[in-house]
């Protein structure tokens, strides 16, 4: 079958047990390679791995490199043309990789597939979109606020919405497949990103190249959600405006940039003075804005 599943974990030893054994209990199971990379956990998640699935490779990182570039370590190491990026806190029912690949194979225009996420509780977690823009992201924002976990005013809207393949803007990198060949052309995850926003800008790099990106809600997976990025959410939020940051400067440069700084700054103006507790974060996310890196 000719499938990579490359998994980046950070101190997530028993959400990646849980995602390992669903992927090594798959129908196409004896067809991947799997490959962990490990970003320097400190809960012995690469000794559980060697220890529990020896069919699985692990390269461990001595520093905590993020996500993008962790990925591209993965996927450099594996061989097969479809390539699937996937976070340690999924599972996997028995079939989904093997109906993954049939629709990759069933069509050469796609460039990047994924599929429908559910949360533990079963309800639907959005993993698509449109070009990240401050009207979009406000956009999903009031989606998400009112679906509330399957119940809401919004439930109606975001069952129709998952109801049928389409193509989209972007998927989420929580399960991401793609092709090889691809990787190489746009040299992988612009390893700039850390944590988010990166499989925004690498579907936006495929759909560029002519390439198709795809939601379908013909696979299911279980997303739990957050496992990584719960152990230090202050320096997730951090690092995801960065991402934000570098993304909008990226892609888009002055004006949108700036509005993006602007509407920043008042927000978190706001709640440095409501929430005291956050004050050295948003401090750290102010400092992004205006002095970018050199901050």
């Amino acid at each position: 079958m000719g499938l990579a599943v490359a998994i980046v974990s950070y101190n997530a030893r028993e959400e990646l047990e849980a995602c390992l054994t669903s992927v090594f209990e798959s129908s196409c199971a004896s067809e991947l390679e799997v490959i962990v990379v490990d970003n320097a956990s400190s809960d012995a998640s690469a000794a559980m791995v060697r220890e529990c699935f020896a069919q699985a490779s692990v390269v461990e990182s001595d520093e905590n490199v993020g996500f993008a570039r962790a990925s591209n370590l993965a996927w450099r190491r594996t061989h097969s043309e479809l390539v699937l990026f996937l976070n340690s806190d999924t599972t996997l029912p028995v079939d989904a990789l093997a109906r993954l690949v049939d629709i990759m194979n069933a069509h050469s225009d796609i460039g990047a597939l994924g599929p429908l996420l559910r949360n533990t509780a079963g309800s639907i977690q959005m993993s698509f979109g449109n070009m990240m823009s401050l009207s979009a992201e406000l956009r999903q924002k009031i989606v998400d606020a009112g679906y509330q976990d399957g119940r809401g005013p919004f439930r109606s809207y975001v069952e129709r919405l998952h109801a049928s393949q389409r193509d989209v803007d972007w998927v989420s990198g929580a399960c991401l497949l793609t092709r090889r060949h691809l990787l190489e052309h746009t040299n992988g995850f612009d390893e700039e990103f850390f944590l988010y926003s990166e499989d925004v800008d690498l579907c936006a790099r495929l759909r560029a190249e002519g390439c198709r990106v795809v939601f379908t809600p013909d696979v299911e997976i279980t997303h739990h959600g957050g496992s990584s990025a719960s152990k230090d959410r202050d320096k997730a939020l951090v690092e995801s405006q960065r991402s934000r940051l570098h993304f909008y400067r990226k892609h888009y440069g002055q004006p949108r940039l700036g509005l993006l700084k602007l509407y920043l700054t008042a927000k978190l103006g706001v709640a440095y003075l409501i929430r005291p507790s956050g004050r050295q974060t948003y401090r750290n996310i102010l400092k992004l804005v205006f002095h970018g890196d050199n901050a």
